[in-house]
Protein backbone atom coordinates (compact mmCIF):
# COMPACT_ATOMS: atom_id res chain seq x y z
CA UNK A 1 0.00 0.00 0.00
CA UNK A 2 1.41 3.38 -0.86
CA UNK A 3 2.48 5.78 1.88
CA UNK A 4 1.55 8.73 -0.36
CA UNK A 5 -0.73 11.15 1.57
CA UNK A 6 -4.37 11.06 0.50
CA UNK A 7 -5.16 13.42 -2.36
CA UNK A 8 -8.65 14.17 -3.60
CA UNK A 9 -9.22 13.80 -7.35
CA UNK A 10 -10.50 16.95 -9.06
CA UNK A 11 -14.14 17.64 -8.20
CA UNK A 12 -16.68 17.38 -11.04
CA UNK A 13 -17.77 20.81 -12.31
CA UNK A 14 -14.74 22.66 -10.93
CA UNK A 15 -12.68 24.94 -13.18
CA UNK A 16 -10.49 22.90 -15.51
CA UNK A 17 -12.03 19.56 -14.43
CA UNK A 18 -13.11 18.63 -17.96
CA UNK A 19 -9.66 19.44 -19.29
CA UNK A 20 -7.99 17.37 -16.57
CA UNK A 21 -10.36 14.48 -17.19
CA UNK A 22 -9.60 14.47 -20.90
CA UNK A 23 -5.91 14.25 -20.10
CA UNK A 24 -6.58 11.44 -17.58
CA UNK A 25 -8.25 9.47 -20.36
CA UNK A 26 -5.32 10.25 -22.65
CA UNK A 27 -2.83 8.97 -20.07
CA UNK A 28 -4.98 5.85 -19.67
CA UNK A 29 -4.97 5.22 -23.44
CA UNK A 30 -1.21 5.61 -23.65
CA UNK A 31 -0.68 3.28 -20.69
CA UNK A 32 -3.06 0.75 -22.22
CA UNK A 33 -0.79 0.52 -25.25
CA UNK A 34 2.06 -0.33 -22.86
CA UNK A 35 0.00 -2.90 -20.90
CA UNK A 36 2.36 -5.84 -21.40
CA UNK A 37 5.39 -3.72 -20.58
CA UNK A 38 3.76 -2.32 -17.43
CA UNK A 39 2.64 -5.69 -16.06
CA UNK A 40 6.01 -7.30 -16.78
CA UNK A 41 7.86 -4.46 -15.08
CA UNK A 42 5.55 -4.48 -12.07
CA UNK A 43 5.87 -8.25 -11.71
CA UNK A 44 9.65 -7.98 -11.84
CA UNK A 45 9.73 -5.15 -9.29
CA UNK A 46 7.59 -7.08 -6.83
CA UNK A 47 9.43 -10.39 -7.27
CA UNK A 48 12.81 -8.72 -6.94
CA UNK A 49 11.95 -6.67 -3.86
CA UNK A 50 9.65 -9.00 -1.88
CA UNK A 51 11.43 -12.34 -1.52
CA UNK A 52 8.48 -14.09 0.15
CA UNK A 53 6.47 -13.75 -3.07
CA UNK A 54 9.02 -15.48 -5.28
CA UNK A 55 7.63 -19.01 -4.87
CA UNK A 56 7.54 -20.52 -8.39
CA UNK A 57 4.25 -22.28 -7.62
CA UNK A 58 2.64 -18.90 -6.91
CA UNK A 59 4.20 -16.97 -9.78
CA UNK A 60 1.33 -17.50 -12.24
CA UNK A 61 -1.29 -16.32 -9.79
CA UNK A 62 0.88 -13.33 -8.80
CA UNK A 63 1.03 -12.34 -12.46
CA UNK A 64 -2.73 -12.78 -12.79
CA UNK A 65 -3.26 -10.56 -9.74
CA UNK A 66 -0.99 -7.84 -11.14
CA UNK A 67 -2.65 -8.02 -14.55
CA UNK A 68 -6.08 -7.82 -12.96
CA UNK A 69 -5.16 -4.73 -10.97
CA UNK A 70 -3.49 -2.97 -13.91
CA UNK A 71 -6.41 -3.76 -16.21
CA UNK A 72 -8.90 -2.44 -13.66
CA UNK A 73 -6.94 0.76 -13.06
CA UNK A 74 -6.59 1.55 -16.75
CA UNK A 75 -10.21 0.69 -17.54
CA UNK A 76 -11.49 2.97 -14.79
CA UNK A 77 -9.35 6.01 -15.61
CA UNK A 78 -9.92 5.68 -19.38
CA UNK A 79 -13.70 5.54 -18.96
CA UNK A 80 -14.02 7.87 -15.97
CA UNK A 81 -15.60 5.18 -13.76
CA UNK A 82 -16.17 6.40 -10.18
CA UNK A 83 -14.13 4.77 -7.45
CA UNK A 84 -17.26 3.71 -5.59
CA UNK A 85 -18.14 1.43 -8.52
CA UNK A 86 -15.05 -0.72 -8.02
CA UNK A 87 -15.57 -4.48 -7.71
CA UNK A 88 -13.26 -7.04 -6.04
CA UNK A 89 -10.65 -8.51 -8.40
CA UNK A 90 -10.97 -12.29 -8.32
CA UNK A 91 -7.30 -13.00 -9.06
CA UNK A 92 -6.16 -10.55 -6.37
CA UNK A 93 -8.30 -12.05 -3.61
CA UNK A 94 -7.40 -15.59 -4.69
CA UNK A 95 -3.73 -14.69 -4.49
CA UNK A 96 -4.20 -13.30 -0.95
CA UNK A 97 -5.91 -16.56 0.06
CA UNK A 98 -3.08 -18.66 -1.41
CA UNK A 99 -0.50 -16.60 0.49
CA UNK A 100 -2.40 -17.14 3.74
CA UNK A 101 -2.38 -20.89 3.11
CA UNK A 102 1.39 -20.76 2.61
CA UNK A 103 1.83 -18.89 5.89
CA UNK A 104 2.99 -15.67 4.20
CA UNK A 105 2.09 -12.76 6.53
CA UNK A 106 -0.25 -9.98 5.41
CA UNK A 107 2.54 -7.40 5.80
CA UNK A 108 4.25 -8.94 2.76
CA UNK A 109 1.09 -8.55 0.72
CA UNK A 110 0.74 -4.95 1.85
CA UNK A 111 4.32 -4.24 0.78
CA UNK A 112 3.67 -5.71 -2.66
CA UNK A 113 0.81 -3.25 -3.19
CA UNK A 114 3.03 -0.41 -2.04
CA UNK A 115 5.62 -1.37 -4.66
CA UNK A 116 2.98 -1.87 -7.35
CA UNK A 117 1.34 1.50 -6.72
CA UNK A 118 4.69 3.31 -6.80
CA UNK A 119 5.53 1.59 -10.08
CA UNK A 120 2.20 2.62 -11.63
CA UNK A 121 2.61 6.22 -10.48
CA UNK A 122 6.05 6.33 -12.11
CA UNK A 123 4.50 5.12 -15.39
CA UNK A 124 1.82 7.77 -15.14
CA UNK A 125 4.41 10.45 -14.51
CA UNK A 126 6.35 9.33 -17.60
CA UNK A 127 3.26 9.80 -19.74
CA UNK A 128 2.36 13.14 -18.16
CA UNK A 129 5.83 14.45 -19.05
CA UNK A 130 5.17 13.65 -22.72
CA UNK A 131 1.89 15.61 -22.90
CA UNK A 132 2.01 19.01 -24.58
CA UNK A 133 0.31 21.26 -22.03
CA UNK A 134 1.17 23.89 -19.44
CA UNK A 135 3.23 22.96 -16.38
CA UNK A 136 0.30 23.98 -14.16
CA UNK A 137 -2.04 21.59 -15.96
CA UNK A 138 0.53 18.79 -15.71
CA UNK A 139 0.79 19.41 -11.97
CA UNK A 140 -3.00 19.26 -11.55
CA UNK A 141 -3.11 16.10 -13.65
CA UNK A 142 -0.44 14.45 -11.54
CA UNK A 143 -2.23 15.55 -8.37
CA UNK A 144 -5.48 14.05 -9.62
CA UNK A 145 -3.97 10.70 -10.65
CA UNK A 146 -1.90 10.39 -7.45
CA UNK A 147 -5.01 10.97 -5.35
CA UNK A 148 -6.99 8.49 -7.43
CA UNK A 149 -4.26 5.85 -7.11
CA UNK A 150 -4.04 6.34 -3.36
CA UNK A 151 -7.78 5.72 -2.98
CA UNK A 152 -7.68 2.74 -5.31
CA UNK A 153 -4.81 1.06 -3.48
CA UNK A 154 -6.40 1.81 -0.11
CA UNK A 155 -9.60 0.08 -1.26
CA UNK A 156 -8.04 -2.95 -2.97
CA UNK A 157 -5.57 -3.50 -0.12
CA UNK A 158 -8.42 -3.60 2.39
CA UNK A 159 -10.24 -6.15 0.24
CA UNK A 160 -7.29 -8.52 -0.18
CA UNK A 161 -6.06 -8.13 3.40
CA UNK A 162 -9.52 -8.99 4.66
CA UNK A 163 -9.52 -12.10 2.46
CA UNK A 164 -6.05 -13.01 3.75
CA UNK A 165 -7.05 -12.55 7.40
CA UNK A 166 -10.27 -14.50 6.99
CA UNK A 167 -8.41 -17.44 5.42
CA UNK A 168 -5.68 -17.28 8.06
CA UNK A 169 -8.23 -17.46 10.88
CA UNK A 170 -10.02 -20.34 9.18
CA UNK A 171 -6.77 -22.26 8.84
CA UNK A 172 -5.79 -21.56 12.44
CA UNK A 173 -9.18 -22.71 13.67
CA UNK A 174 -8.92 -25.89 11.63
CA UNK A 175 -5.41 -26.57 12.88
CA UNK A 176 -6.39 -25.84 16.47
CA UNK A 177 -9.35 -28.20 16.24
CA UNK A 178 -7.19 -31.04 14.90
CA UNK A 179 -4.46 -30.42 17.47
CA UNK A 180 -6.94 -30.12 20.33
CA UNK A 181 -8.58 -33.42 19.37
CA UNK A 182 -5.27 -35.29 19.21
CA UNK A 183 -4.05 -33.81 22.50
CA UNK A 184 -7.32 -34.66 24.22
CA UNK A 185 -7.06 -38.25 23.01
CA UNK A 186 -3.49 -38.44 24.26
CA UNK A 187 -4.29 -37.01 27.70
CA UNK A 188 -7.25 -39.34 28.20
CA UNK A 189 -5.16 -42.41 27.45
CA UNK A 190 -6.58 -43.17 24.01
CA UNK A 191 -4.22 -44.60 21.37
CA UNK A 192 -2.56 -41.98 19.17
CA UNK A 193 -0.15 -42.71 16.34
CA UNK A 194 3.07 -40.80 17.01
CA UNK A 195 3.69 -40.22 13.31
CA UNK A 196 0.23 -38.81 12.74
CA UNK A 197 0.58 -36.63 15.83
CA UNK A 198 3.88 -35.21 14.58
CA UNK A 199 2.62 -34.57 11.03
CA UNK A 200 -0.54 -32.78 12.17
CA UNK A 201 0.82 -30.84 15.12
CA UNK A 202 4.49 -30.35 14.13
CA UNK A 203 5.42 -31.67 17.59
CA UNK A 204 7.13 -35.00 18.27
CA UNK A 205 6.29 -37.24 21.20
CA UNK A 206 9.67 -39.02 21.42
CA UNK A 207 11.25 -36.15 23.36
CA UNK A 208 11.63 -34.92 26.92
CA UNK A 209 8.57 -32.71 27.46
CA UNK A 210 8.16 -29.69 29.70
CA UNK A 211 4.43 -29.12 30.09
CA UNK A 212 2.90 -25.85 31.18
CA UNK A 213 -0.29 -23.88 31.53
CA UNK A 214 -0.17 -20.17 30.70
CA UNK A 215 -2.94 -17.72 31.43
CA UNK A 216 -3.80 -14.07 31.91
CA UNK A 217 -5.04 -13.55 35.45
CA UNK A 218 -6.45 -10.00 35.19
CA UNK A 219 -10.28 -10.01 35.38
CA UNK A 220 -10.33 -6.74 33.42
CA UNK A 221 -8.63 -8.32 30.40
CA UNK A 222 -11.60 -9.32 28.24
CA UNK A 223 -10.00 -9.31 24.81
CA UNK A 224 -8.76 -12.51 23.18
CA UNK A 225 -5.25 -13.05 24.54
CA UNK A 226 -4.36 -16.07 22.39
CA UNK A 227 -1.68 -14.24 20.38
CA UNK A 228 -0.12 -12.83 23.56
CA UNK A 229 -0.02 -16.26 25.19
CA UNK A 230 1.39 -17.84 22.04
CA UNK A 231 4.24 -15.31 21.99
CA UNK A 232 4.93 -16.03 25.66
CA UNK A 233 4.93 -19.79 24.96
CA UNK A 234 7.59 -19.25 22.31
CA UNK A 235 9.67 -17.25 24.80
CA UNK A 236 9.23 -20.03 27.36
CA UNK A 237 10.38 -22.62 24.83
CA UNK A 238 13.45 -20.56 23.96
CA UNK A 239 14.29 -20.06 27.65
CA UNK A 240 14.40 -23.80 28.33
CA UNK A 241 16.28 -24.85 25.21
CA UNK A 242 13.47 -26.02 22.93
CA UNK A 243 14.56 -28.30 20.12
CA UNK A 244 11.65 -27.09 17.99
CA UNK A 245 8.53 -24.92 18.17
CA UNK A 246 6.31 -25.47 21.23
CA UNK A 247 2.97 -27.23 21.03
CA UNK A 248 0.40 -24.54 21.83
CA UNK A 249 -3.24 -25.45 22.52
CA UNK A 250 -5.66 -22.58 23.34
CA UNK A 251 -8.20 -23.54 26.01
CA UNK A 252 -10.14 -20.27 26.09
CA UNK A 253 -9.52 -16.58 25.38
CA UNK A 254 -7.13 -16.24 28.35
CA UNK A 255 -5.70 -19.74 28.87
CA UNK A 256 -3.54 -22.19 26.90
CA UNK A 257 -1.71 -25.46 27.36
CA UNK A 258 1.92 -25.63 26.28
CA UNK A 259 4.46 -28.39 25.75
CA UNK A 260 8.04 -27.80 24.73
CA UNK A 261 10.85 -30.27 24.18
CA UNK A 262 13.93 -29.66 26.28
CA UNK A 263 17.41 -31.12 26.55
CA UNK A 264 19.57 -32.32 29.49
CA UNK A 265 21.82 -29.28 29.37
CA UNK A 266 18.84 -27.07 30.21
CA UNK A 267 17.94 -29.07 33.32
CA UNK A 268 17.13 -28.66 36.15
CA UNK A 269 14.33 -26.16 35.57
CA UNK A 270 14.82 -22.78 37.21
CA UNK A 271 11.69 -20.63 36.83
CA UNK A 272 13.62 -17.47 37.72
CA UNK A 273 14.98 -17.62 34.17
CA UNK A 274 11.48 -16.75 32.96
CA UNK A 275 11.50 -13.34 34.64
CA UNK A 276 12.41 -11.37 31.46
CA UNK A 277 9.55 -12.99 29.54
CA UNK A 278 7.15 -12.48 32.46
CA UNK A 279 8.08 -8.83 32.76
CA UNK A 280 7.57 -8.36 29.02
CA UNK A 281 4.04 -9.84 29.12
CA UNK A 282 1.73 -8.00 31.46
CA UNK A 283 -0.55 -10.16 33.59
CA UNK A 284 0.69 -13.53 32.35
CA UNK A 285 1.18 -16.44 34.74
CA UNK A 286 2.59 -19.91 34.15
CA UNK A 287 2.51 -23.25 35.93
CA UNK A 288 5.06 -25.89 34.90
CA UNK A 289 5.26 -29.63 35.42
CA UNK A 290 8.53 -31.55 35.71
CA UNK A 291 10.26 -32.57 32.45
CA UNK A 292 9.45 -36.15 31.48
CA UNK A 293 10.01 -38.32 28.41
CA UNK A 294 7.71 -39.99 25.90
CA UNK A 295 3.93 -40.27 25.78
CA UNK A 296 3.72 -40.97 29.51
CA UNK A 297 5.88 -37.94 30.23
CA UNK A 298 3.69 -35.80 27.96
CA UNK A 299 0.69 -36.67 30.14
CA UNK A 300 2.44 -36.50 33.53
CA UNK A 301 4.09 -33.11 33.08
CA UNK A 302 0.71 -31.67 32.07
CA UNK A 303 -0.99 -33.21 35.12
CA UNK A 304 1.65 -31.67 37.36
CA UNK A 305 1.21 -28.25 35.74
CA UNK A 306 -2.54 -28.54 36.33
CA UNK A 307 -1.90 -29.52 39.95
CA UNK A 308 0.20 -26.45 40.80
CA UNK A 309 -1.76 -23.97 38.72
CA UNK A 310 -3.86 -23.19 41.79
CA UNK A 311 -0.71 -21.92 43.48
CA UNK A 312 -0.06 -19.53 40.61
CA UNK A 313 -3.64 -18.28 40.80
CA UNK A 314 -3.59 -17.88 44.59
CA UNK A 315 -0.09 -16.52 45.14
CA UNK A 316 0.50 -12.76 44.99
CA UNK A 317 2.04 -11.23 41.89
CA UNK A 318 5.81 -11.34 41.68
CA UNK A 319 7.43 -14.72 42.29
CA UNK A 320 3.99 -16.38 42.15
CA UNK A 321 3.63 -15.53 38.47
CA UNK A 322 5.68 -18.65 37.67
CA UNK A 323 5.38 -21.88 39.66
CA UNK A 324 7.15 -25.20 39.11
CA UNK A 325 5.93 -28.55 40.39
CA UNK A 326 9.52 -29.65 40.98
CA UNK A 327 10.31 -26.85 43.44
CA UNK A 328 10.69 -28.08 47.02
CA UNK A 329 7.33 -28.15 48.78
CA UNK A 330 5.34 -26.94 45.76
CA UNK A 331 3.27 -30.10 45.34
CA UNK A 332 2.22 -30.05 49.02
CA UNK A 333 1.50 -26.31 48.81
CA UNK A 334 -0.79 -26.99 45.85
CA UNK A 335 -2.77 -29.52 47.92
CA UNK A 336 -3.10 -27.07 50.81
CA UNK A 337 -4.17 -24.28 48.45
CA UNK A 338 -7.30 -26.23 47.55
CA UNK A 339 -8.83 -25.53 50.96
CA UNK A 340 -7.60 -22.11 52.02
CA UNK A 341 -9.90 -21.81 55.02
CA UNK A 342 -8.64 -25.03 56.60
CA UNK A 343 -5.04 -24.22 55.68
CA UNK A 344 -5.35 -20.77 57.26
CA UNK A 345 -6.62 -22.29 60.52
CA UNK A 346 -3.83 -24.87 60.55
CA UNK A 347 -1.17 -22.21 59.94
CA UNK A 348 -2.62 -20.16 62.79
CA UNK A 349 -2.34 -23.18 65.08
CA UNK A 350 1.27 -23.86 64.05
CA UNK A 351 2.60 -20.29 64.00
CA UNK A 352 0.35 -18.44 66.43
CA UNK A 353 0.76 -14.65 66.15
CA UNK A 354 3.52 -15.21 63.57
CA UNK A 355 0.70 -15.96 61.12
CA UNK A 356 -0.60 -12.39 61.32
CA UNK A 357 -0.77 -10.29 58.16
CA UNK A 358 1.55 -7.57 59.46
CA UNK A 359 5.00 -6.32 58.37
CA UNK A 360 6.49 -7.28 61.74
CA UNK A 361 5.21 -10.85 61.58
CA UNK A 362 6.37 -11.11 57.98
CA UNK A 363 9.94 -10.13 58.91
CA UNK A 364 10.00 -12.68 61.71
CA UNK A 365 8.52 -15.42 59.51
CA UNK A 366 11.06 -14.81 56.76
CA UNK A 367 13.96 -14.85 59.18
CA UNK A 368 12.83 -18.15 60.70
CA UNK A 369 12.11 -19.65 57.28
CA UNK A 370 15.57 -18.86 55.93
CA UNK A 371 17.25 -19.96 59.15
CA UNK A 372 15.63 -23.39 59.21
CA UNK A 373 16.01 -23.85 55.42
CA UNK A 374 19.77 -23.32 55.73
CA UNK A 375 20.04 -26.04 58.37
CA UNK A 376 20.06 -23.68 61.34
CA UNK A 377 23.21 -21.90 60.18
CA UNK A 378 23.59 -18.32 61.36
CA UNK A 379 26.31 -17.77 58.79
CA UNK A 380 24.25 -18.89 55.80
CA UNK A 381 21.12 -17.14 57.03
CA UNK A 382 23.11 -13.95 57.56
CA UNK A 383 24.44 -14.13 53.99
CA UNK A 384 21.05 -14.80 52.42
CA UNK A 385 19.16 -12.18 54.41
CA UNK A 386 22.04 -9.68 54.40
CA UNK A 387 21.64 -9.18 58.14
CA UNK A 388 24.04 -9.21 61.07
CA UNK A 389 24.09 -12.44 63.09
CA UNK A 390 22.95 -10.58 66.20
CA UNK A 391 19.91 -9.27 64.32
CA UNK A 392 19.04 -12.81 63.26
CA UNK A 393 19.43 -14.09 66.85
CA UNK A 394 17.19 -11.29 68.13
CA UNK A 395 14.50 -12.04 65.57
CA UNK A 396 14.58 -15.77 66.27
CA UNK A 397 14.17 -15.08 69.98
CA UNK A 398 11.31 -12.70 69.23
CA UNK A 399 9.67 -15.30 66.96
CA UNK A 400 9.79 -17.90 69.75
CA UNK A 401 8.16 -15.43 72.11
CA UNK A 402 5.42 -14.66 69.59
CA UNK A 403 4.83 -18.31 68.82
CA UNK A 404 4.74 -19.16 72.51
CA UNK A 405 6.96 -22.22 72.25
CA UNK A 406 10.42 -23.18 70.96
CA UNK A 407 11.03 -23.21 67.23
CA UNK A 408 12.17 -26.81 67.61
CA UNK A 409 8.63 -27.90 68.53
CA UNK A 410 6.83 -29.56 65.61
CA UNK A 411 9.73 -28.61 63.36
CA UNK A 412 8.32 -30.23 60.23
CA UNK A 413 4.96 -28.46 60.60
CA UNK A 414 6.79 -25.21 61.27
CA UNK A 415 8.88 -25.44 58.12
CA UNK A 416 5.87 -26.35 55.98
CA UNK A 417 3.70 -23.57 57.42
CA UNK A 418 6.44 -21.00 56.84
CA UNK A 419 6.91 -22.24 53.28
CA UNK A 420 3.17 -22.03 52.53
CA UNK A 421 3.04 -18.48 53.94
CA UNK A 422 6.02 -17.53 51.79
CA UNK A 423 4.42 -18.90 48.61
CA UNK A 424 0.73 -18.08 49.07
CA UNK A 425 1.12 -14.90 51.11
CA UNK A 426 -1.95 -13.04 52.33
CA UNK A 427 -4.33 -15.79 51.17
CA UNK A 428 -3.33 -17.94 54.17
CA UNK A 429 -2.44 -15.28 56.73
CA UNK A 430 -4.61 -14.19 59.63
CA UNK A 431 -6.18 -10.73 59.51
CA UNK A 432 -4.47 -8.18 61.73
CA UNK A 433 -7.42 -8.09 64.12
CA UNK A 434 -7.92 -11.86 64.30
CA UNK A 435 -7.18 -13.38 67.71
CA UNK A 436 -4.38 -15.90 67.79
CA UNK A 437 -4.03 -18.59 70.40
CA UNK A 438 -0.66 -19.16 71.96
CA UNK A 439 -0.06 -22.78 72.57
CA UNK A 440 1.47 -23.77 75.90
CA UNK A 441 5.03 -24.89 75.87
CA UNK A 442 5.21 -28.65 75.71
Amino acid sequence: MSDTPAREPAEAGSAGTDEVQELVALVGDRLQRRFDEITAGMNAAIEETVEDLGDPELTDILHASVEGNVATILHMIRHDIPLEHMQPITAATEYAIRLARRGVPSSVLRRAYHIGSDDMLNRMFEEIQQIDCSPDLKLRLLHHLAGWMHKYVDWVARVVLEAHEKERHALLQQSENVTSTLVDRLLTGQPVDAGEFASKTAYRLDRVHLGGIVWIESPHQRADQTDVLCAFAEALAATFGATGPPLFVPVDRRTAWVWTATTPEHLPIDVSRLQPALQATRGVRVALGKPAAGVGGFRRTHEQAEAVRIVGSTAPTGPGRAVFYGDDGMAVTAVLARDLASTRRWIGEVLGPLAADTPTAERLRETVRVFVSTGGSYVHASEELVLHRNTIKYRLQKAEEERGRPLSDNRLDLELALHVCHVLGRAVLLPKTAPTERRARS
